[in-house]
C-alpha cells in the first residue's frame, strides 16, 4: 500500500464501518473530515484529537505538540493537555530521547499546555522514532466548531501561507536540497513561530467561522478534499489567491512539486460568510490571512489554475512530501 493515509474509500470501509457503538453523550462522532472528537460535558464540550509525527527526524518533539493541538484549535477549542506515545528504535541515545522530551516540553509551554501522561518503549518494530501526542481541549458548548459545519457561499481563507511544515522537515532534514544561504536560521525560525493555529482557531470560532480544518497531510488539496467530505458541499478554489512562502516557493521550484499538496500544519482552512471582515480580524492579532475561494452547493471541487485552467480536486491526495522522501 502506499504511504501516507488511507484513501476515503479505504478509511470508510476498513476502519469506520467497523465502529458500532454511539454514545449520546459524543457529540461528533469519528467519520470523514473529522479530525476531533466532541464530548458532551455540560456547559462546555471536550474536544479531543490524537496524531503521530512519522515523516520528520529533527524537531520531532514540537511538530508532533503542534499538529495535535491544532486539530483542536480547529474545533474552536483552547488545548488543556497532552498525552504522549513514543515508540523509539533499539539504537536511540539516551541523549536523543531528552532531546524530543526537552522539545515537546517546549512547544507545550508555549502553549500552555501540561504534559499529563502518555508512554515510552523501545521496540523492534520501528526503525525510527515514532511520535504520537493525543491532545486534550476545552471550548463552551454553543460555539465550537466542525468540518462539517460551512456553508453554500462561504468565503474559504487560508491563514499564513502554504508549505509550512514540509518547508521545515525538508530544510531540518535534508539541508542540501538548496543552497545554504537560503536556508538561514531566520527564515527557519520565521516557519518555527508560525506552527500553531491555536491563535486564529480560537479567534475565528468567536468571530463567526462555519467550519475550520488545519491543513496537514495533502495540503490545501487534501483540507479541501476533508471539508468538503465533511460537509457534504463543493467548493472553487483559485490558485492565484494562495500564499507560497519564500522558501518553501524556493523548494517547489528546486523540487518540482505541487505547493498545494504539500503538508502545511501550521495553516488554517477557515470557511466564514464574512470572509474580508476575518481576514481584517486576523491581520489585528498578526496573523496574515487570504481568501483563497469559496463553498458551493455544487458537489465538486474545482480548482482555477492560475491560467485558468479548471481542474477538480480528487478526494484523496498524496502528498508530495512523500516523494520527496522516498526520492531523499
Amino acid at each position: 500500500m502506499r504511504v501516507g493515509k488511507l484513501p476515503p474509500e479505504l478509511l470508510q470501509k476498513l476502519v469506520l464501518s467497523k465502529i458500532s457503538v454511539e454514545r449520546d453523550d459524543v457529540l461528533v462522532h469519528a467519520g470523514l473530515g473529522e479530525d476531533s472528537a466532541i464530548i458532551d460535558f455540560g456547559d462546555e464540550v471536550c474536544i479531543i484529537s490524537s496524531d503521530p509525527i512519522t515523516g520528520a527526524v529533527a524537531g520531532i518533539g514540537e511538530l508532533a505538540v503542534h499538529v495535535s493541538c491544532n486539530d483542536v484549535a480547529a474545533c474552536g477549542g483552547n488545548p488543556v493537555g497532552i498525552q504522549v506515545v513514543l515508540l523509539l528504535p533499539e539504537h536511540i541515545e539516551e541523549e536523543q530521547i531528552g532531546e524530543i522530551m526537552t522539545d515537546i516540553q517546549h512547544a507545550a509551554a508555549g502553549l500552555g499546555v501540561e504534559i499529563i501522561g502518555g508512554h515510552t518503549e523501545i521496540t523492534s518494530k520501528v526503525n525510527d522514532c515514532v511520535v504520537a501526542v493525543t491532545a486534550i481541549g476545552r471550548a463552551p458548548k454553543d460555539r465550537f466548531v466542525t468540518s462539517s459545519g460551512a456553508r453554500p457561499g462561504d468565503d474559504l481563507i487560508l491563514t499564513k501561507g502554504v508549505g509550512i511544515e514540509a518547508t521545515l522537515i525538508l530544510a531540518q532534514d535534508f539541508p542540501d536540497l538548496l543552497p545554504r544561504s537560503e536556508v538561514t536560521e531566520e527564515a527557519l525560525k520565521w516557519f518555527r513561530d508560525r506552527l500553531s493555529v491555536v491563535p486564529e482557531g480560537v479567534y475565528a470560532a468567536q468571530h463567526g467561522a462555519h467550519a475550520m480544518h488545519d491543513i496537514t497531510e495533502g495540503g490545501l488539496l487534501g483540507a479541501l478534499a476533508e471539508l468538503t467530505i465533511a460537509s457534504g458541499l463543493g467548493c472553487e478554489v483559485w490558485e492565484q489567491a494562495v500564499h507560497i512562502p519564500p522558501l518553501t516557493g524556493a523548494y517547489v521550484e528546486a523540487l518540482g512539486i505541487d505547493p498545494l499538496k504539500l503538508l502545511s500544519s501550521g495553516a488554517m482552512l477557515i470557511a466564514a460568510a464574512e470572509g474580508q471582515g476575518l481576514v481584517h480580524g486576523l491581520a489585528g492579532l498578526g496573523i496574515p490571512a487570504y481568501i483563497v475561494g469559496r463553498m458551493t452547493d455544487r458537489a465538486e471541487r474545482i480548482l482555477v489554475r492560475k491560467d485558468g485552467r479548471r481542474e477538480e480536486v480528487p478526494l484523496f491526495v498524496q502528498d508530495e512530501l512523500w516523494r520527496v522522501l522516498a526520492d531523499n
